[in-house]
């Protein structure tokens, strides 16, 4: 694995030690500490479906399954977020995710890949990918039993760059922002313990990506994520959670020369903390 969840945790409680200095500093004054700020790591491991086929000067791409052709077998995430607080029901945030899906295979037919046809033999992909997302969220309305139902919009910017055997694709010089709905679930439970549950998806249809290559490139684009997740305050501005994340991105460029698509759909346990100060 490229990042190792106690890595992760072990980075936050270095911030969460600093915050809590910062706090105690704070005791003695007149002016309670910020608590506008919120500063979250997050570590995903996956099992991933979906495929990548790449086509070039009308020559048609081989649909390459992740798993069972190109044994991508294993998704690895990284996800870092901050979000600040305008006012009680207000806030905006900002994430950036990275993806780790690579694999090496031995195939025993010849496979096309951006015009580039490969003998019977070892392939390598590499197909990681970044994604950057802003947004705009609101308490929605207050639940009875002290939890929330937030709702918010978001734009977010993928940049793909698939390679087979070093021959790589650059989905990202066609890519766009795509507009995202969000809504989330904030529930106590018992002591410490809490719920969380969310969904954001949005896309985009057929447009113009406005670029050119063999003719006006036309890109089609979604993506829907879901979490749920169990939540434990460690502190009282201190949260740990655990719990599933589904991923599903999909990306499709078309023009008189290229036809070009990448598909993920990731099952994921999700490890990280939040801390807010």
């Amino acid at each position: 694995m490229k990042f190792g969840l106690g890595a992760i945790l072990l980075v936050l409680g270095v911030i969460s030690a600093a915050i809590d200095r910062g706090e105690a500093a704070d005791a003695g004054s007149n002016v309670p500490p910020s608590s506008r700020w919120e500063i979250g790591l997050d570590g995903r491991v996956g099992v991933p479906a979906g495929y990548l086929k790449v086509g070039e000067f009308n020559v048609p791409g081989t649909r390459l399954r992740l798993r069972d052709d190109l044994d991508i077998d294993l998704s690895e995430a990284l996800e870092f977020g901050v979000r600040y607080h305008l006012t009680p029901r207000d806030a905006l945030r900002a994430t950036f995710l990275y993806y780790f899906l690579d694999g090496s295979t031995t195939t025993s037919r010849p496979v096309t890949y951006n015009g580039q046809t490969f003998a019977p033999g070892r392939l390598h992909t590499n197909a990681d990918f970044s994604r950057a997302t802003v947004g705009y969220e609101r308490g929605l309305f207050p639940l009875s039993n002290g939890g929330s139902l937030t709702g918010g919009a978001a734009l977010t910017y993928v940049y793909l760059n698939a390679k087979v055997n070093g021959n790589a694709e650059d989905f990202y010089l066609q890519e766009l922002p795509v507009p995202l709905l969000t809504v989330r679930l904030d529930t106590p439970l018992r002591g410490r313990f809490g719920l969380t549950a969310s969904l954001e998806g949005g896309g985009l249809p057929r447009v113009d990506s406005l670029r050119k290559e063999g003719g006006t490139v036309f890109l089609e684009q979604q993506h829907a994520d879901a979490g749920l997740a169990l939540t434990y305050a460690l502190r009282p501005a201190l949260w740990l959670h655990a719990g599933y994340r589904f991923t599903y991105f999909f990306q499709r460029e078309k023009s008189h020369e290229d036809e070009n698509a990448f598909q993920l759909i990731d099952n994921a346990f999700r490890l990280g903390l939040t801390v807010r100060f």
